[in-house]
């Protein structure tokens, strides 16, 4: 039987909202703005996870990628064009909203961190989900590195007031399960996200969550 725990610190992007389509269009957008090919989703699924800067320089065309003053320039253009559509088409997985609020009702302590930017993971976490229902909400400001670094998720274990055998992260990539092991936490995946689930079990996922009845079983 899964040993069951009280604090949960959960990915944003491709484990709580699928976000994908937002994030493509926007970058597509600054792209054409620079006159430079457009990307495909399956382009963005492999660009993602490592954080905005990362996700723009993996998209601009092989050649500009080292070049560090286009990059700042696309970087902010990027950053532009999604501050104005990042919740066109994001929404919530099915399951996430009866899950998360499964688990609050029962006592956990719950927190997002992302390696999206600072704002807006926070304003995707405000316009998905009710107001208190996360007791930390964190992506990229460049307080601490991106994922798979622990630091962000030691200082989130500490808010939480938690302790590190009893603190899950829930996510849906190699990132997260790298995260998890790196922080001595426990790795759980989903198996909806943008990277397979036997990738993630291969990496230590402890438990693939599959539906509602799976949330459940965390606590």
């Amino acid at each position: 039987m899964y040993q069951r725990h009280k604090y949960f610190i959960f990915d944003l992007d491709g484990t709580l909202a699928y976000t994908i389509e937002d994030l493509r269009t926007a970058m597509n957008k600054m792209l054409r703005f620079f006159g430079w090919r457009e990307i495909s989703t399956e382009e963005t699924l492999k660009n993602i996870n490592r954080g905005a800067r990362s996700f723009v320089q993996g998209s601009l065309p092989r050649e500009l990628q080292d070049d560090e003053a286009i990059l700042d320039k696309a970087y902010e253009k990027y950053t532009e064009f999604y501050s104005e559509g990042y919740l066109l088409e994001t929404h919530l997985y099915p399951f996430v909203k009866e899950g998360i609020e499964y688990l609050k009702k029962n006592g956990a302590k719950l927190a997002v961190f992302s390696n999206k930017q600072d704002l807006h993971t926070k304003a995707i976490c405000d316009a998905l989900f009710p107001k208190g229902t996360f007791d930390v909400v964190m992506g990229h400001s460049g307080e601490f590195p991106h994922k798979p670094s622990p630091e962000g998720v030691l200082y989130i274990v500490s808010q939480l007031g938690g302790d590190l055998d009893k603190t899950v992260l829930v996510g849906d990539s190699d990132v997260d399960m790298k995260t998890a092991k790196n922080a001595g936490i426990h790795p759980v995946g989903v198996s909806w996200g943008y990277r397979p689930k036997e990738l993630l079990q291969e990496l230590g996922a402890e438990m693939i969550i599959h539906d509602l009845s799976d949330f459940e079983k965390l606590i």
